[in-house]
């Protein structure tokens, strides 16, 4: 039994981290994939409940926070031992440590996406909260009807697969959306408001080869093309695009990018992306103003943005660098000298 229980606590984490982190701005395009089939084994005698059926009072950004009420909640019993929340972050923290960190910087990430939320009066609209996660529902119905078979039982799925009751996954779906919107809704709104530039770059180890480049492209070349051919970046498979940044954006790109007008390629410079130090090129595709707008003016403007272009991990993982640095540094200012 405490093998079964360690087997199903394990996958709740590796599915959950996962949702968490399609949230945190991975594109999901389809559905979780389902098994080839569903086990036939009976459902464990234990009596588990990993997300607490969160409850829907409404789609406020609180939803994003921790839920004081449920301090230390129970989540499994096995006979009479009763297993709690601290128990399992504990137990996962021993087991898995890199995903307990995940699941902390995702948490972190969330506080941020909420008190932006709260700052500048952004709301999800409860319908397009439905309609977002009655699609996603239907996805994943039709396609486990057709990779097991019309008619399966998607009650009995939910349960095997996530460890749900049907009702139970249903608003879990719906709460997980909310929270995905408000991440997309507050990122994009905050470039929205800021100067921003939208560039395509090229790294590279070999000086010879980005000065190449910049010839090239002054004599008329596509950047993108060249990004694809030379660039060592990952960003290469886009032709080396990064998403619209403002000036606060930690990647050594950010700065030369505003010495740039419309169209213009800047000299190769030398600079530290991760761990080591590369040859940089830069195109500057645009430059955007900001736009101080509320955010119900623009609503619908990011939602067609977010439905085009999904939020990248680029854009969470420098929205969470840039906020969570900013809030330590104020604390370290505002904290008394040590005398």
């Amino acid at each position: 039994m405490d093998a079964q229980l360690q087997g199903l606590l394990k996958l709740a984490a590796g599915l959950w981290l996962v949702g968490l982190a399609a949230c945190a701005g991975q594109p999901a395009a389809r559905p979780p994939q389902p098994p080839v089939a569903p086990p036939e084994t009976p459902l464990p005698a234990v009596s588990w409940s990993p997300s607490q059926a969160p409850a829907l009072a409404g789609f406020g950004p609180e939803l994003l926070l921790p839920d004081p009420a449920a301090a230390d909640a129970e989540v499994a019993r096995v006979g009479e031992l009763v297993l709690r929340q601290s128990h399992a972050f504990a137990r996962l923290t021993s087991a898995h440590p890199n995903l307990a960190l995940t699941a902390v910087d995702l948490l972190v990430f969330d506080v941020l996406v909420a008190q932006h939320a709260a700052q500048f009066g952004v709301v999800v609209d409860p319908s397009r909260v439905e309609a977002v996660a009655s699609d996603e529902e239907r996805a994943l119905r039709a396609q486990v009807d057709e990779e097991l078979g019309a008619g399966t039982d998607f009650a009995a799925y939910c349960w095997r697969i996530f460890g749900m009751r049907l009702d139970d996954w249903q608003r879990t779906l719906r709460v997980r959306t909310a929270q995905r919107l408000y991440q997309g809704y507050v990122i994009r709104y905050l470039a929205l408001r800021e100067d921003r530039a939208v560039v395509r770059f090229l790294a590279t180890r070999d000086l010879p080869t980005a000065q190449d480049v910049v010839a090239k492209v002054r004599a008329g070349a596509d950047f993108g093309t060249l990004a694809l051919r030379w660039s060592d970046d990952p960003s290469r498979r886009d032709g080396g695009l990064l998403p619209p940044f403002g000036r606060g954006f930690r990647h050594p790109v950010a700065q030369v990018a505003f010495t740039l007008a419309k169209g213009q390629v800047a000299e190769p410079f030398r600079a530290r992306l991760g761990d080591e130090e590369r040859w940089f090129v830069v195109y500057c595709l645009d430059r955007l103003d900001g736009r101080e707008v509320p955010f119900a003016s623009v609503r619908d403007e990011i939602d067609r943005d977010l439905a085009q272009n999904p939020l990248t991990q680029v854009e969470t993982a420098a929205y969470t660098l840039r906020w969570r640095s900013a809030q330590e540094q104020a604390a370290r200012e505002s904290a008394p000298a040590d005398k």
